[in-house]
């Protein structure tokens, strides 16, 4: 059965601006695989199927690619071809059989959303989080370790596409949206439990 480990899920860290959080998840997929997961996430793709939305990855220049390079982009969660809700620059990749790294410059729409417009830090509300995936095979299956750093944490309102909203410090938002809008979804397109 699919397990989802949090390993100290939201640890606080404290940034000039405001308040920034780190998020640190371990995922097991019993049956899963590294290779099949990691190519689902860095490919354009791949990550749609995950995410159920258009997703692109961009080389440097900005033209389309079909799987994630340094010094490219990533925009997911495409609700219209301009408006997408995360935005990514692939920082590195490190790849090999079973074991896969991808480090993200990551920032999302929910950065936007505060209910102080005070803790907005510019145009983009605040500094992107960076974010190290490693996809690894485990002797029962593949594992996903997560680690984001720089969320913030300042109260926000999330719309959701069924009118509700989610009202609470981004990053505790942000850590739980991992697993409903990726690891539920990987869950099912590898067949891992």
């Amino acid at each position: 059965m699919f397990r989802l480990l949090c390993a100290g899920a939201i640890a606080l860290a404290t940034t000039s601006a405001a308040s920034a959080a780190t998020l640190s998840q371990t995922v097991h997929f019993i049956g899963g695989d590294a290779d099949e997961m990691f190519r689902l996430y860095s490919t354009s793709e791949g990550h749609a199927a995950i995410t159920g939305l258009p997703a692109t990855y961009r080389d440097g220049t900005g033209n389309p690619v079909d799987a994630a390079e340094v010094g490219g982009q990533l925009t997911a969660f495409c609700f219209q071809p301009e408006q997408c809700g995360l935005a990514a620059r692939v920082l590195e990749i490190q790849s090999a059989p079973g074991l896969h790294t991808i480090v993200l410059a990551w920032w999302n729409f929910g950065w936007l959303q505060a209910l102080d417009k005070a803790d907005l830090g510019g145009e983009r509300g605040a500094a992107d989080s960076i974010l190290t995936l490693t996809f690894r095979d485990t002797l029962r299956g593949a594992q996903v370790e997560l680690v984001q750093v720089n969320v913030p944490d300042y109260k926000v309102e999330i719309p959701n596409p069924d009118e509700t909203r989610e009202v609470g410090p981004l990053s505790t938002i942000v850590n739980t949206h991992w697993n409903t809008l990726y690891w539920d979804p990987l869950r099912s397109l590898t067949g891992g439990e």
